[in-house]
């Protein structure tokens, strides 16, 4: 009876040592995953953030019929808030899949003071939000949105301006 204690014992002993041993190595095996995804995704920076934007605006663009008033899906475009709207919907999940978020809704609040008319008729909107990377700040981001407000057609896509991260918030008091 002693002797089959001692054989159920290190045999016990055995198994737990193998258990130990394999939860180590699947720990090892989790993170080195996980470093190589991390090398296998570019950093994000500031640069990089405004041309993914500036791409999923023109992606979207593609998707509007060339009258401007309605897009290849059929849903009808009435004014040119519409198109902003049109062009920024979807933009935050695609990027949140990637751990990007951003500090207010993007492009970011309306604010009649950063808006400013032109002397062809074009009006100029500027929209301020910080990009986040798993919560980390990462830019400053400014969406530039050409438009009239006597067409539905943009005269030209919106373009985002990215700032370090510490870059001034544009006053309140004065148009940026």
């Amino acid at each position: 009876m002693n002797s089959s204690f001692h054989s159920v014992s290190r045999f016990s002993r055995f198994i737990m040592d193998l258990r130990i041993r394999t939860h180590c190595f699947t720990d090892l095996a989790s993170s080195l995953l996980c470093i190589g995804a991390m090398k296998q995704q570019p950093p994000v920076t500031p640069e990089h953030l405004s041309r993914t934007i500036e791409a999923y605006f023109a992606e979207r663009q593609a998707e509007i019929l060339p009258s401007g008033e309605q897009t290849t899906d059929g849903k009808r475009l009435s004014w040119c808030g519409e198109v902003l709207e049109y062009l920024t919907e979807g933009l935050a999940e695609r990027l949140a899949a990637r751990g990007i978020t951003f500090s207010k809704a993007f492009p970011g609040p309306f604010r009649l003071m950063d808006e400013d008319q032109l002397t062809d008729g074009r009006h100029v909107r500027r929209f301020w939000t910080v990009a986040l990377d798993h919560g980390c700040p990462i830019a400053r981001l400014c969406t530039i949105f050409f438009h009239r407000h006597d067409r539905v057609t943009l005269p030209q896509p919106p373009q985002v301006i990215a700032y370090p991260p510490d870059h001034p918030e544009p006053d309140t008091e004065k148009p940026a």
